[in-house]
């Protein structure tokens, strides 16, 4: 039903605000949501079946020779020079900053997206009703309810969500491009182009916007507005690497596979990169 959905994770646990789990014999199941066809470009791929290209490595064959020596990859370890991500927060001091302060958007934001990593899904969901609760930004915090809702295909609690947040600023183009996704997600291909439309000309640099109204266009057979706004989303995000593959495939489909395996090529080197 929801092609390309990966299996439920095993064992993994429901977890406290604290990120510890709550009950170590019972289990939650979390799917990641369908993206509008996508899949990855794993050689185990059927590539018929998923309608693309299957890419394989041709260093990685039995009998390829391997990269030749540099002086880049033969330095020692210890004298590369490795910048450190900025660490962000940690979770008990998010929790003492919420609470200090729980009608703040972004501590919100971050405690709960925290939370949702950790598999709290109804803590994370808590932190911005709280918020919310508090006199914060609704439009903002029923949008992030929504986005943590459809990753767990709990589309209608998400569309509920997102209503909420329309009655109070429905031309808002977060509000737009969370209703144009969730349809996306439901396969409800003429519901999304309006709201992605939207979004696309309200906010022209929202990359997300043309590549999900691209997924739909595709789907509806309207090749030359797909491949205008998946090439767009390509510009606007040179590493989303979907995006790439959807001008692909749309080529593909449009008689032009000399052009399409070009930009398949380097949707495979932005997605290995």
């Amino acid at each position: 039903m929801f092609e390309g959905t990966p299996l439920i994770p095993a064992g993994e646990k429901p977890r406290g605000e604290d990120g510890e789990s709550a009950d170590p014999d019972a289990a939650i199941a979390v799917r990641e949501p369908p993206v509008c066809g996508e899949w990855s470009f794993d050689q185990s791929d059927d590539a018929d079946a998923r309608g693309g290209a299957t890419f394989v490595d041709q260093a990685a064959k039995p009998g390829a020779s391997a990269a030749p020596p540099t002086r880049e990859n033969t330095l020692p370890a210890i004298n590369r020079t490795v910048t450190p991500p900025t660490p962000l927060p940690a979770l008990a001091e998010l929790k003492s900053i919420h609470d200090a302060h729980p009608g703040d958007v972004k501590t919100a934001v971050a405690l709960s997206n925290a939370l949702d990593k950790r598999g709290n899904i109804e803590g994370a969901l808590s932190v911005l009703m709280r918020a919310i609760d508090a006199g914060a930004d609704g439009v903002v915090l029923r949008c992030a309810r929504a986005t943590i809702l459809s990753n767990r295909l709990r589309y209608d609690d998400a569309e509920a969500e997102l209503k909420k947040a329309a009655k109070l600023r429905g031309d808002d183009p977060e509000v737009l491009l969370q209703q144009g996704i969730l349809a996306c997600r439901r396969a409800k291909w003429r519901d999304a182009v309006e709201p992605l439309a939207h979004v696309a000309k309200l906010s022209p640099q929202s990359g997300p916007a043309h590549f999900y109204l691209g997924e739909a266009l595709n789907k509806l057979d309207r090749l030359k507005e797909a491949f205008d706004a998946y090439e767009r989303a390509s510009e606007l995000e040179p590493n989303n690497w979907r995006a790439l593959k959807g001008v692909g495939i749309v080529l593909d489909r449009m008689g032009r596979p000399a052009d399409a395996a070009a930009y398949y090529r380097r949707a495979r080197d932005a997605q290995s990169g």
